[in-house]
């Protein structure tokens, strides 16, 4: 099985305001083997409780949203920490901070 060196870097991300969960939009830049590539659109989405990356999409005839891109889980993974980190260094996303009921949740001892 043949190998190939990725790397991936984020270009630019975008604070998407008043957008619903719509945070971000980022720019990633993937060298596959010393081929680059520019993913223009990648959307960042977060609530109270998670976020997620998503590759562009485009609206298809039928009416359906459907990947613009695929990529191995692999490289979406990678993507998706590339593009967290930039926003978390950009202030666009915060890391969450633990409830007092969820920090007192697990300093309780199992009763078992």
């Amino acid at each position: 099985m043949d190998t190939a060196s990725v790397t991936v870097t984020t270009v630019s991300i975008i604070h998407v305001k008043n957008a619903g969960k719509l945070r971000a939009l980022a720019d990633v830049e993937a060298v596959f083997d010393g081929v680059v590539m520019i993913i223009q659109g990648v959307q960042v989405r977060a609530d109270g409780k998670s976020t997620e990356v998503s590759l562009p999409t485009y609206r298809a005839p039928d009416g359906s949203w459907r990947p613009a891109i695929i990529l191995p889980d692999e490289i979406k993974e990678a993507i998706s920490d590339t593009v967290i980190a930039a926003g978390l260094e950009a202030g666009i996303l915060r890391v969450k901070e633990e409830s007092l009921a969820e920090q007192c949740m697990k300093a309780e001892p199992d009763p078992r």
